[in-house]
């Protein structure tokens, strides 16, 4: 890996090295914002630089793969979610609604990057066939453990690290692809959209944390939850910066 210090270590976190219980959930997501996967090397390159086709392709299958899985996730995340948590429950149901096209199937937002995908010169047979890099696999077990197997708190707090940090990366996507002549503003919609709709999807959650956190316990767990996932996702990105990056990797998988 190249010397950035933007990536995790593996078994090191990058959130606060005490690991307090924050005050409020509003200062879990300024710890959030400030982890350094939010302005990772993958993040700054692929802004500042015009990615040959083959790396683009690379990026966009792992990519797909990603997006294409999490939903599934994020709905059996719903289901785990106890009965009686009315309020997280629906800010939940908010999005994944919104991931699901807000009830129009064309909006379907897999359905978008796939349009972006087609592009490219990708075909649907081309992403299903897509094997994901060990970083990708990793990172969706994690959400999975962390979504389905660790308790609604700390699942809660996982989900609220993925929206609040999912903000950033469009910040650089979008610019970064806007240097490309080839693409019109429909075929970046993906990108475009999830500008604003990532802001909506973090204000959800962050409203089921005030609603179901009621005590410095469920606090706590919450933010355990919210730290593993930002590290995960740290480590997403430092594995998709070595495939897209590194010449060999990338022919490979194109």
């Amino acid at each position: 890996m190249m010397g950035d210090m933007s990536f995790s270590v593996p078994g090191v976190s990058y959130m606060s090295p005490v690991q307090a219980t924050p005050s409020d959930v509003e200062a879990l997501v300024l710890e959030l914002q400030a982890h350094p996967v939010n302005t990772n090397e993958f993040f700054r390159t692929f802004e500042s630089r015009q990615l040959r086709p083959r790396q683009l392709r690379a990026f966009v299958r792992q990519y797909h793969y990603f997006c294409f899985h999490f939903v599934k996730v994020l709905e059996g995340l719903l289901y785990h979610t106890p009965i009686h948590e009315m309020e997280m429950r629906t800010e939940l149901a908010k999005t994944l609604y919104s991931e699901l096209g807000s009830g129009s199937p064309d909006r379907v937002h897999i359905r978008q990057l796939e349009r972006f995908a087609s592009s490219i010169g990708l075909q649907p047979r081309d992403l299903q066939a897509t094997v994901p890099i060990p970083e990708v696999t990793t990172y969706l077990d994690t959400l999975r453990r962390l979504f389905l197997h660790s308790g609604h708190l700390t699942a809660l707090g996982a989900a609220l690290a993925v929206e609040t940090t999912a903000a950033s990366e469009f910040r650089y996507f979008v610019p970064g692809l806007e240097h490309y002549e080839q693409f019109h503003p429909g075929e970046l919609e993906f990108f475009t959209l999830h500008l604003a709709e990532e802001q909506h999807h973090g204000n959800w959650l962050v409203e089921a944390v005030r609603k179901t956190a009621r005590s410095e316990d469920d606090l706590h767990r919450v933010a355990a939850g919210a730290r593993e996932a930002a590290d995960a996702w740290s480590e997403f990105w430092a594995g998709m910066y070595r495939m897209v990056f590194d010449a060999n990797l990338a022919d490979a998988l194109d």
